[in-house]
């Protein structure tokens, strides 16, 4: 828990900036009864700079029918997954809601997990193909136990135990 305080405080001190100097996301994932829940927070404006980059055409997430696009849903789906195994189909991952607070960007997923596997595979290269010093800091929560992992452009994968 001390963890999620710390990275969120990080989180929102550097929202306030009018430009922020990291590139990050805090994803908060929690395994419970075969479902996982999964969290993400990140900043608006690294997603419509990716936009731009490929595109050369500006998007403005606040306008919730710009977050159907066909890019973000294919960029988030191709940045993140989690599976039973590496060489494992990825888990569906269902966006619920995402929220918008100024200039952070929480999307909140869940996903059902087919039988009791031994560990979990987490792919997590969100953004780094954009940013070079993007960060994604993950906290992976399971039986009263957290465990946190850091993401770049060098680290995208790991698997977490679960026995």
């Amino acid at each position: 828990m001390k963890l999620i305080s710390i990275f969120t405080a990080l989180l929102l001190w550097t929202v306030n900036a009018d430009a922020h100097p990291l590139h990050l996301s805090i994803t908060n994932i929690t395994y419970e009864n075969g479902m996982l829940k999964v969290s993400m927070k990140t900043f608006r404006n690294d997603w419509e700079t990716a936009y731009f980059h490929y595109h050369s055409e500006v998007i403005d997430l606040t306008d919730p029918v710009q977050r159907e696009n066909p890019w973000f849903q294919r960029t988030l789906k191709e940045g993140f997954s989690i599976s039973p195994g590496k060489a494992v189909q990825p888990l569906t991952l269902k966006v619920d809601t995402i929220l918008l607070n100024e200039d952070s960007m929480t999307i909140e997923m869940h996903a059902a997990v087919p039988g009791e596997p031994k560990s979990l595979y987490i792919y997590n290269a969100l953004l780094t193909d954009i940013y070079p010093d993007q960060t994604n800091l993950v906290i992976f929560g399971y039986k009263n136990r957290e465990t946190g992992i850091k993401f770049d452009v060098k680290k995208s994968e790991e698997v977490v135990l679960l026995k």
